[in-house]
């Protein structure tokens, strides 16, 4: 797996260094995590208006670790740079100080999904050497040391605009009925949020209902790869719904099937990309009911994991709930919810 999501892995990073804490939980947020479509009708993985705020909660609740912004909004891009020079510069062994780059700007390193501009998320922490700082990018896994001027170049991309910072000294064991409040919220049994805005899209580019022009096609889905990969979440979720139930993952016919099942799902997203161009570099407008085959194909396949999930993630709360004190298995209080 190399990038599903650069917040997530991000902050994820603390969650695997500690001993005893399990960061799998934390992606059940990413398969259906939220995206951007813009008026006209272009698909985004990012959006000025980010913040995260889910996550942020969902990591508190999960891990007890707080998520705080340090990147304001309000002031102008200098001011954003001197305050991430400074946390860097002062930041405690037990700091993660994470920035948002533009990753064009980083030609050393490889931008898998060619976007210019590339929002993404990393980690930082100086060096003995005033002029590099190392930068760990656990969504590409890669970490290494880079000239300061470089990566401040890259921050001050007017595309990459967020900051954020978090500490780990007290990471916390995660309680079961706090996971299982956020898979609830996190499964949507009954919709693919991702599927039905790229018909809503494709239509939007195609057929008697269009608004937007054919030609504007391509571009609409140019981010699709970038977004299809979150579904590689499902693994995680997976793996460790069968663990908790007293079954490796690892060699386990029904999980290598359901993983096969994934791999289908997110490569056909690419399929339906390079069918929609087809149609637009033709411009035979028969070819849209492909497309739509496929999207609907989709449908069907991320309903038959969602189910599948499901029936999992009910054996073990049911077998958990069997097996634990009473008194300690009261629900998380809705207060104490994020909504």
């Amino acid at each position: 797996m190399i990038k599903v999501h650069c917040f997530v892995s991000c902050v994820c990073e603390l969650i695997k260094r500690t001993p005893g804490v399990d960061h799998r939980p934390f992606y059940f947020g990413v398969w259906d995590a939220d995206f951007s479509v813009d008026a006209d009708q272009v698909l985004s993985y990012h959006s000025p208006h980010t913040r995260h705020e889910g996550f942020r909660d969902w990591y508190r609740l999960l891990y007890g670790i707080r998520i705080d912004e340090w990147y304001d909004h309000d002031r102008d891009k200098e001011a954003n740079v001197a305050r991430l020079v400074e946390l860097v510069e002062t930041r405690p062994a037990d700091r993660q100080v994470m920035v948002m780059l533009d990753m064009y700007r980083l030609p050393e390193r490889d931008n898998k999904f060619h976007q210019n501009p590339f929002p993404h998320y990393v980690m930082l922490e100086a060096t003995a050497d005033p002029e590099t700082w190392f930068m760990c990018d656990p969504d590409f896994r890669w970490e290494g040391e880079l000239p300061k001027a470089r990566i401040l170049e890259a921050v001050r991309s007017p595309a990459a605009a967020g900051g954020f910072h978090f500490d780990g000294l007290e990471v916390r064991h995660t309680p079961r009925e706090t996971v299982a409040a956020y898979f609830r919220q996190c499964m949507k049994r009954h919709e693919n949020p991702f599927t039905d805005a790229l018909r809503g899209i494709f239509r939007a580019h195609v057929g008697p209902q269009a608004s937007q022009p054919l030609a504007h096609l391509t571009l609409a889905f140019r981010e699709i790869p970038v977004m299809a990969i979150r579904k590689y979440a499902y693994e995680h979720a997976f793996a460790w719904l069968l663990e908790e139930q007293g079954r490796q993952a690892e060699g386990d016919d029904a999980f290598e099937a359901w993983c096969e099942e994934i791999e289908a799902l997110v490569k056909t997203y690419t399929r339906i990309q390079y069918r929609a161009m087809k149609l637009v570099m033709s411009g035979e407008t028969a070819l849209a009911a492909g497309v739509e085959a496929l999207l609907d194909e989709q449908d069907a396949r991320e309903f038959r994991i969602k189910a599948e999930l499901q029936r999992l993630f009910d054996a073990w709360w049911q077998a958990s709930d069997q097996t634990s004190d009473p008194a300690a298995s009261r629900p998380t209080p809705a207060e104490e919810l994020p909504l």
